[in-house]
């Protein structure tokens, strides 16, 4: 039921079983799983401490508890749980590759590029090692290792070639070598593999362009306007193409999207002091414990600048923490839309879905979370 998506069947299943077998520790496990897709944060990680509880000795059972740690933000107790199941099991390389992760989001460059290569020894030369190369090959790149980060990839690609965001991270590299040939490559088959994908389109017409393929050039730039309307890059590089390749009407109609689009810019550029402005009072009045006034400070802010994301998500937060978990949620999402990597709306998320499932009207939305100032 759970591979076939029907989550909440899979959750009566597994509560019937531990009515009868509560010391159950493989249905807790999968409970906690399932809870965690929901996602009900609390009871599924309740569920996995329990199935821990029952099971000490059970690597997998802490790295499925890790799991669903991380995938709630709580970053510092999935790095706790997945180093108890490297400790249990040294060989158990999904644990070391999920640990180097939360390594890598902290920063702790050489631990994470350990682990990674003791999950590769572990893997081996097979398709499974392909991600682990993926993840060496972007600490590389952080750490400016260019031609480290090309050798992960090609050994990534080898073991997975139809592994799109390698190849797209081999395109980047070779154009910040100025080696578009190589670049162009690289680009295309990301494009082959993910026709959908927004990045790989831009860079694959932008390199185009560079080499003075106008024409090729259009058609890419044209896919990523589709993909992502309105992207300033895209249209720039689009308008120099349509000129380079001879096609008057259309670069002057591109030309004139791209004024008005830049003049849009300039107006919300105006109104971000006053946004600004607004938010850090409501700041001020949340510290001060009115967060209702705070609310409509926030709520102001972005209906002047409504694509800044700290304005909104103190919007989101503020309305949790009234209660309102239902707005909370919408605003939250729509930051997430945004910006997917925003750990701390993710979190509160979260926690928003849980309080307004179990019809909760008041209490803080994000325990630690506190309103930030532009």
């Amino acid at each position: 039921m759970l591979e076939a998506g029907r989550k909440d069947q899979a959750i009566v299943l597994l509560r019937e079983v531990l009515r009868e077998e509560p010391d159950n520790a493989d249905a807790r496990l999968l409970l906690g799983t399932a809870l965690a897709l929901v996602p009900e944060r609390s009871e599924a990680i309740r569920e996995l401490q329990r199935a821990v509880e029952l099971q000490p000795t059970s690597a997998m059972a802490y790295f499925t508890l890790g799991t669903a740690q991380a995938r709630f933000v709580d970053f510092d107790a999935a790095r706790k749980t997945f180093e108890k199941a490297i400790q249990l099991d040294p060989t158990f390389a999904n644990a070391h590759v999920s640990l180097a992760m939360i390594l890598a989001q902290q920063k702790e460059w050489a631990s994470a590029r350990e682990h990674l290569m003791r999950a590769i020894q572990l893997q081996g030369q097979t398709p499974s090692a392909a991600h682990s190369h993926y993840l060496l090959a972007q600490i590389s790149m952080e750490q400016s290792e260019l031609e480290k980060a090309l050798q992960e990839l090609l050994v990534a690609t080898s073991l997975r070639p139809e592994y799109a965001e390698a190849y797209l991270a081999r395109g980047l590299i070779r154009a910040k070598q100025l080696n578009d040939a190589e670049a162009i490559e690289a680009f295309k088959k990301a494009v082959t593999l993910t026709p959908q994908d927004f990045d790989a389109q831009h860079q694959l017409g932008a390199a185009y362009l560079r080499v003075g393929k106008a024409s090729q050039a259009i058609v890419h730039l044209q896919r990523a306007s589709k993909l992502k309307p309105g992207d300033r890059r895209t249209l720039y590089q689009l308008c120099r193409a349509f000129k380079r390749a001879g096609k008057a009407e259309e670069a002057k109609a591109c030309e004139q999207e791209l004024s008005a689009k830049i003049k849009m810019e300039l107006a919300v550029t105006a109104n971000l002091l006053t946004a600004t402005q607004l938010n850090n009072a409501g700041v001020e009045l949340e510290k001060a414990g009115n967060l209702t006034a705070a609310l409509e400070n926030y709520r102001a802010a972005v209906r002047l600048d409504p694509a800044q994301g700290v304005f909104r998500r103190n919007l989101a937060l503020a309305l949790c923490r009234l209660g309102r978990w239902n707005e909370g949620i919408a605003e939250l999402q729509e930051v997430l839309r945004e910006n997917p990597d925003d750990a701390e709306a993710t979190k509160a998320l979260y926690i928003a879905l849980e309080n307004a499932r179990a019809g909760k009207t008041a209490g803080a939305a994000t325990g630690k979370a506190q309103p930030e100032p532009n």
